[in-house]
């Protein structure tokens, strides 16, 4: 028994030793491999399209800074963002951000209203993709306005209470935005994804076209309205920039994502196309997923042109 109890123990001794061994090399080889940190991770808006040494890949959080005032000030500065601010419109509330953050309101100033997917889920992050978003949008100075839907029922969507959204949505951009900052009336720009995007085909150019004059761009969605409620200028018509982008892989086959942007997109640029509108583009990214596009690389893209 004794040689026995004494064979174990040397056994349990050399199969420590060698657990011991083992965990110290994993912490030297771990050295060649640090944990990603802010210095080693990837620029807040390189996921979204922009990437260094852009400046805009990496701007500073919006937490935490000042409040811009009605004439773009926040003590002394217009470097500002309204975070999560309340609106109410008849019966009507809900909330928005404003990003005015590196916008000359001494040069003409343009805006972009975004409108976010079903769920709003990137609402609550403004220093996400709606961070990156208004760095591309500043960088043409222009003012991001991040409206949250005030529907109530059930999942939050923009399309399934047009009736509601609409005017609210119209009386937040210009009461707090085109009347209340030197906002120049023909750079109004929309973007929306998802379902924002079926707000805007379905929603905004058909019944308060007059908001947008700039262009639009559409992201994964974007269908075709039933018909025109109010008609669009002939300037409009002209010129508009609309703009619809979804991936290729986009077509409602998989759970996780059952929504056919893809029939929604070619349906929504023809109808669009088939009213006169000259300015109609479609892509369809190969490879591309309703979750994969880099949006703040498309936004700019469009703006740039």
């Amino acid at each position: 028994m004794t040689r026995r109890w004494v064979l174990l123990c040397g056994l349990l001794a050399a199969v420590l030793a060698g657990l011991l061994g083992l965990f110290a090399m994993s912490l030297l080889l771990g050295e060649d491999e640090a944990p990603e940190t802010a210095e080693n991770s990837p620029a807040r808006c390189e996921p979204h399209g922009i990437v260094p040494p852009d400046p805009r890949a990496q701007p500073d959080s919006v937490t935490g800074i000042g409040v811009a005032d009605e004439s773009g000030e926040s003590g002394g500065s217009a470097d500002a963002v309204q975070l999560d601010q309340e609106f109410t419109s008849g019966d009507t509330t809900s909330r928005y951000h404003l990003f005015t953050r590196g916008v000359d309101f001494n040069e003409p100033v343009g805006v972009v209203v975004r409108l976010h997917g079903d769920g709003g889920a990137e609402f609550e992050d403004p220093d996400g993709l709606l961070n990156c978003l208004a760095a591309v949008a500043a960088s043409q100075n222009m003012m991001l306005l991040a409206p949250l839907t005030p529907d109530v029922q059930g999942e939050v969507t923009w399309w399934e209470d047009i009736s509601t959204n609409l005017p609210w949505l119209n009386d937040l951009l210009t009461q707090r935005v085109t009347q209340s900052f030197p906002v120049d009336p023909g750079r109004v720009w929309w973007m929306g994804y998802s379902g924002g995007a079926e707000m805007i085909t379905y929603g905004v150019l058909p019944r308060s076209p007059e908001l947008v004059t700039g262009g639009a761009v559409m992201i994964g969605g974007g269908g075709s309205p039933q018909a025109t409620v109010e008609e669009p200028s002939s300037e409009q018509r002209r010129s508009l920039d609309l703009i619809w982008v979804t991936g290729s892989l986009d077509d409602g086959s998989v759970p996780y994502a059952p929504f056919d942007a893809v029939t929604a997109t070619r349906k929504g640029s023809e109808w669009y196309r088939q009213q006169g509108f000259e300015q109609v583009r479609a892509e369809y990214p190969e490879g591309e997923d309703h979750f994969s596009l880099q949006q703040a690389r498309i936004l700019d893209e469009a703006l740039a042109q």
